[in-house]
């Protein structure tokens, strides 16, 4: 159990409410992504969550191409991820 007073130090109110609202009411993956980094707060945590949802939902066409082709080492991320989610399918 983590003592209280460290939850006080760590703790972001409302983080994963905010995220989980990003989720919820998205339209598009960028906009997601930018409304929440425009937030303020801890835009990381929140932008990986909405990220990791909206991918997982929308799939890769959902994202950008400006946004992969701006991602450094981005095709073999993707043949990474590949590996990953056929790995998990067998």
């Amino acid at each position: 159990m983590v003592p209280f007073s460290a939850r006080k130090r760590v703790g972001l109110p409302g983080a994963f409410q905010a995220a989980l609202h990003g989720v919820l009411t998205a339209v598009e993956f960028d906009q997601a992504v930018r409304d929440t980094m425009r937030c303020g707060g801890c835009t990381s945590s929140r932008g990986s969550f909405i990220g990791a949802c909206l991918g997982a939902q929308i799939g890769l066409q959902g994202i950008p191409n400006s946004w992969k082709s701006k991602t450094h080492r981005y095709p073999a991320f993707l043949e990474h991820a590949k590996k990953v989610a056929n790995a998990n399918q067998a």
